[in-house]
């Protein structure tokens, strides 16, 4: 009897999988517009339709293009994933396997919330509104961008732009995979780029792996994520080989909310990942909270991390690269964290194997998506310097086979710390043996207060200049745009700059150049 009901099973199985479906979207649709295949491909406006009428094991796979959450003005229309079905993005539009999709040239099927008048203010709320998700949900091979969640904010409103995971309630479950996808662009009060609820004894922990989160804005908290586990909930997501840079809110959290409080838990389990640029007035990186909300504190906050780097993030007020409030911990291994101005209590937890706080050396911090502007493509600038500290520096427990670029993690002696793992064989966007075809001049040098430089472009290029002190950390940059061959001159106040020595960098597609300069006293 035992073994009619396993060759049942098996059998079952062995149909479910010989019946899975491929349904087949293109930006204006094709042939029968049944998504039966690329000729016959289902339109744009039907993305959400090919998804629903997908089941377990099917796949979606989406080509090139721009795809829109609703051809009205409806603000509350969204897109929303499904149990059981993968949904594939950027494919050229002529694959007959997943294998044949190639993703290094950046991602292609752009999912946006711009509907409406030019400009946020009347976009969707949301891009992805999701409820009820296990990890057979997948999304894959995105950008996802321009969703404006502006609604005050509420327990199911005002969160979440580029991705709404609700799973609040005390049966309520959100928790798909996130992959190779981009969250950029988007606006919320709580949560910009994505919004992980788990309140109220629910749980919202998705994966998030190989992804870039950036240039979200919280009109609140949270810019890049916010993961709200308050009364009994869940909101830990595990956040691998990820960038959130360049994130931004009005009070806290430039990139990531955890709020943990009356005995929820919002503990994030973060690997190779990066935390850099990101800004707000408290924890421009991450803020860990375990106050309840009325009173005392309980539940659990404590992001773990491993293998990660925190730099560049800028608070105007306390603790840049954390913030901690309640009692909440902040338990790195393994990674290069600026520790400068962090202040009691907003300090590391726990033995710190591994940690290091050195300059990590980027190959360019200030622009990075690289050159071409493409984010997750071979001249992403959050690369590391063959000299960086960084390299063979991780603990390799644990860690993805492959990096943010679908890279071998391993090529040397052990893991690298940050999403990408260092090639000595790559050409990256700015090589150090270059010889740029610019000049570089500077008056007068010493300096008190004003600063002159000159400088010749030999060439149309876009020009990145920056000042950085003897530890390698960027206190000034400014991108002066794409300028036309010819000679150059600018001036920079240092009357808030520290008598010492500091670096002026110009740099160009061609090269870098840097000057010492020695600043006197004012």
């Amino acid at each position: 009897m035992k073994q009619s009901i396993c060759l049942l099973l098996i059998l079952n199985c062995l149909s479910l999988i010989s019946n899975a479906a491929i349904r087949y979207v293109t930006p204006t649709g094709a042939g029968l517009l049944n998504g039966t295949s690329w000729s016959n491909a289902y339109p744009g406006t039907s993305l959400q339709a090919a998804i629903n009428a997908s089941g377990v094991g099917d796949e979606v796979w989406v080509a090139q293009g721009m795809y829109y959450t609703t051809n009205t003005t409806d603000r509350t229309s969204s897109f929303s994933m499904k149990n059981g079905v993968a949904i594939y993005g950027s494919f050229l539009g002529a694959e007959t396997l997943l294998s044949q999709r190639s993703l290094t040239d950046g991602l292609t099927s752009v999912l946006s919330g711009e509907i409406g008048l030019a400009g946020i203010a009347d976009n969707s709320y949301h891009v992805f509104s999701n409820t009820g998700l296990n990890n057979t949900a997948i999304i894959d091979g995105f950008i996802v961008r321009d969703a404006n969640d502006d609604r005050a904010a509420g327990l199911d409103v005002g969160l979440g732009g580029g991705f709404y995971n609700d799973g609040s309630g005390s049966s309520g479950l959100c928790s798909p995979i996130i992959r190779n996808c981009i969250i950029r662009n988007n606006q919320a009060v709580f949560g910009a780029g994505i919004f992980n609820n788990g309140y109220d004894g629910g749980s919202a922990s998705p994966q998030i792996i190989n992804c870039v989160i950036t240039a979200n804005f919280a009109t609140t908290g949270g810019g890049g994520i916010d993961n709200f586990g308050l009364l009994n909930g869940d909101a830990s997501p595990l956040i691998a080989n990820c960038v959130v840079y360049s994130n931004s809110a009005s009070q806290r959290a430039g990139g990531m909310y955890c709020w943990g409080g009356n005995d929820g838990n919002a503990s994030p389990v973060l690997m190779n990942t990066c935390f850099v640029n990101n800004s707000a007035v408290d924890g421009g990186g991450v803020v860990a909270d375990r106050l309840n909300a009325s009173t005392g504190s309980s539940g659990i906050s404590s992001p773990v991390l491993t293998n990660c780097i925190f730099w560049g993030n800028t608070a105007t007020g306390v603790g840049p690269q954390f913030f901690l409030l309640g009692g909440a911990t902040f338990n790195p291994t393994y990674s290069d964290i600026d520790l400068t101005n962090q202040t009691t209590p907003h300090i590391l937890s726990g033995a710190g194997t591994g940690n290091i706080q050195l300059t990590p050396l980027f190959v360019n911090v200030i622009l990075g998506a690289g050159m071409d502007g493409n984010w997750m493509t071979m001249d992403d600038g959050l690369q590391l310097q063959s000299t960086s500290p960084c390299i063979d520096a991780g603990n390799i427990s644990g860690i993805t086979a492959t990096d943010i670029l679908s890279e071998n993690r391993v090529k040397y002696a052990t893991v690298d710390m940050g999403a990408y793992e260092f090639d000595s064989t790559a050409t990256l966007a700015v090589s150090e043996n270059h010889q740029p075809t610019f000049e570089l001049l500077v008056s007068p040098n010493p300096v008190d207060r004003l600063l002159k430089f000159t400088y010749h472009i030999s060439e149309t290029e876009p020009v990145y200049l920056s000042i950085s002190d003897l530890n390698g950390k960027q206190l000034w940059n400014s991108y002066e745009g794409e300028q036309i061959k010819g000679d150059y001159e600018l001036e920079i106040n240092l009357s808030s700059f520290q008598k010492g020595v500091y670096f002026l960098n110009l740099e160009t597609k061609d090269g870098k150049l840097t000057q010492r300069v020695v600043k006197n006293e004012n």
